[in-house]
């Protein structure tokens, strides 16, 4: 085996010309018969190069084109065209493979993230980062997902301070994460800001009760009830529902304490500016009826009272005018003279007091002959109702004991 360089012979391992120092390229064998040729033509290709034909790196045109080896070179171009393009088409199928499964990845992990399921997504998502460590996309969900975990977490916090009551620690929850949640309009953050908006109707109906507890007026209550309208769910309905038991009961209180002194138009405006806050309510409304049937009642009686005290009035002026004195007694004594003296007690049973009272006293005999008639004027001069007077006169040549004394035909004056 000769170098086809400076056609020496070399040993059959030996990798470079050990006369020349190039590398050895070949090692096809030069047939003895052929020696003069071959040396002929290396001599030729050497000239025309100007140097040695080939340095391992670029060999000249000339010195590639030797008799019998002209139809190699093309052929050998040609297959390493070939295997570079099948490379690359390899590359490019292999590429294309990665960058399908990264993008499956984190289509599958936004998919879980948008289920809640965020451990499952950060796993897809770090399975798609370690194929494409420069994808930022990757890195930008990865972080909005721990974000949006963190959040969580803050709600679960303030949750829990709202459910044990826990007012100003919770409200102070509720402020750090409405700074941490920002203005973000990402899908993934949708769950979080309902959550946000049911902490914040939390807080408030926490509030609001808090705050109901000391309220004592129907306007206080009003205006809550007002606030409270605005809310929604189960807490909102039961705050609401007290709120307008404690208005019908303030109400019904203040009606009854105004009915008691028989204010049916004090008692009347009361329940309407309730039913101003708590438009058609049954309770109020029936308590209205309530005081319109009341007052309807007591104006019939105060009728009936009326008209009865007028009936009294009359009987009363009749008694005043015609019976104010009632005989309590008389009695009688008849002197050694054969004159009578005679002392009647009377008594004002008028409704008014009377005055210049006189009353006829009339002696009559055993068998109803009248001896005596005349008038005696009481004492005191002015008697009040119920009160007692008297009157004492003499009535001369009687001179019997068997005798009727009667005091009639009163007179007097009513004050």
């Amino acid at each position: 085996m000769y170098c086809h360089h400076c056609v020496r012979s070399y040993a059959e391992n030996a990798r470079y010309c050990s006369q020349c120092g190039r590398r050895l390229h070949s090692h096809r064998i030069i047939e003895s018969a052929g020696w003069e040729e071959a040396r002929s033509e290396g001599a030729a290709s050497i000239e025309l190069a100007g140097g040695p034909a080939f340095d391992g790196r670029a060999a000249p045109a000339e010195a590639m084109y030797k008799p019998g080896l002209g139809w190699q070179l093309p052929l050998a171009l040609a297959g390493l065209a070939f295997v570079v393009a099948i490379a690359v088409v390899m590359y490019y199928q292999y590429e294309k493979g990665v960058n399908e499964t990264v993008l499956r990845l984190q289509s599958e992990a936004k998919t879980a993230a948008l289920s809640g399921e965020y451990i499952v997504a950060l796993e897809k998502l770090e399975d798609a980062l370690e194929a494409r460590p420069r994808f930022k996309s990757l890195t930008a969900d990865i972080e909005i997902i721990q974000h949006v975990m963190e959040l969580e977490r803050m709600t679960g916090q303030i949750d829990t301070s709202l459910s044990i009551g826990m007012i100003d620690e919770a409200e102070s929850g509720l402020n750090r994460l409405k700074t941490e949640f920002g203005g973000h309009k990402e899908p993934i953050y949708d769950k979080l800001r309902d959550s946000l908006d049911e902490l914040n109707m939390k807080l408030t109906l926490l509030k609001l009760t808090k705050e109901y507890e000391t309220l004592t007026t129907v306007k206080e209550l009003g205006e809550m009830l007002n606030v409270v309208n605005g809310l929604i769910g189960e807490e909102a309905a039961e705050l609401r529902g007290d709120i307008i038991v404690s208005i019908q009961d303030i109400t019904a209180r203040e009606v009854e304490q105004l009915l008691a002194r028989k204010n049916f138009t004090g008692a009347t405006a009361a329940v309407n500016r309730s039913l101003a806050w708590v438009r058609e309510d049954k309770e109020l409304l029936a308590l209205l009826n309530k005081i319109k049937e009341e007052q309807s009642r007591y104006e019939r009686l105060e009728q009936q009272r009326i008209e009865q005290a007028m009936q009294r009035a009359a009987e009363e002026d009749l008694i005043n005018r015609t019976s104010a004195v009632e005989v309590v007694g008389v009695e009688k004594t008849l002197d050694e003279f054969g004159d009578l003296t005679i002392e009647g007690t009377l008594k004002n049973i008028a409704t008014r007091a009377i005055y210049s009272v006189v009353v006829e006293v009339i002696v009559q005999s055993k068998d109803g002959a009248v001896l005596s008639r005349g008038k005696a004027t009481v004492t005191p001069e002015y008697i009040e109702p119920g009160e007692q007077m008297t009157f004492t006169t003499t009535v001369y040549g009687i001179y019997s004991e068997e005798t009727t004394v009667v005091v009639d035909n009163a007179e007097w004056y009513l004050d």
